[in-house]
């Protein structure tokens, strides 16, 4: 952490997380989204040479990975999502995403990890068998961290269940 991220990190654990935005309808974004326990959907458009990320977690939200050779934009040159700009491409079995263009006024972790608008990610998702898909994500936010950072984890397929309609309200 840089003193100010450990700082605002600290506070939010002795907070008892209480100001986390997604209890404000504000979007669970990066890797968050991906822990929802309303779960998603990855599916592939190949005539558009896409990925889209259906989220059962809040106001039907969903993420767009473009997988037809686009660089993402440089993230001086948008203005910042809660998804970023995402763009993908086939390395064998893994699907690898690079982002970057998020805004800073969603938390990317249930544990409250601060980032700025200068955060950049890359996410590798692997099907490693049909009910498993591993997820690594590296994390590279200067402004936030004095180095890249990586975390992964394993999910699980939940046969026969489907993402249920649910809206956030206050």
């Amino acid at each position: 952490f840089r003193p100010w991220a450990l700082a605002l990190y600290q506070y939010r654990q002795r907070n008892g997380l209480a100001d986390d935005p997604v209890q404000h309808c504000i979007s669970p974004a990066g890797p968050r989204h991906l822990m929802d326990e309303r779960g998603f959907r990855m599916i592939q458009d190949r005539n558009y040479e896409r990925v889209y990320v259906m989220f059962g977690g809040g106001n039907r939200n969903w993420r767009l990975i473009f997988l037809d050779g686009r660089e993402p934009p440089d993230p001086e040159e948008v203005v910042g999502t809660y998804y970023g700009y995402s763009s993908g491409q086939w390395e064998g079995d893994t699907l690898v995403v690079r982002s970057s263009g998020f805004n800073d006024r969603f938390w990317f972790s249930n544990g409250g990890l601060p980032h700025t608008s200068a955060l950049q990610l890359v996410e590798r998702f692997t099907r490693s068998d049909y009910d498993t898909l591993e997820y690594e994500v590296t994390i590279d936010d200067p402004l936030t961290y004095t180095r890249q950072w990586t975390a992964s984890w394993t999910l699980e397929w939940m046969a026969g269940e489907e993402i249920a309609e649910y809206f956030c309200e206050q």
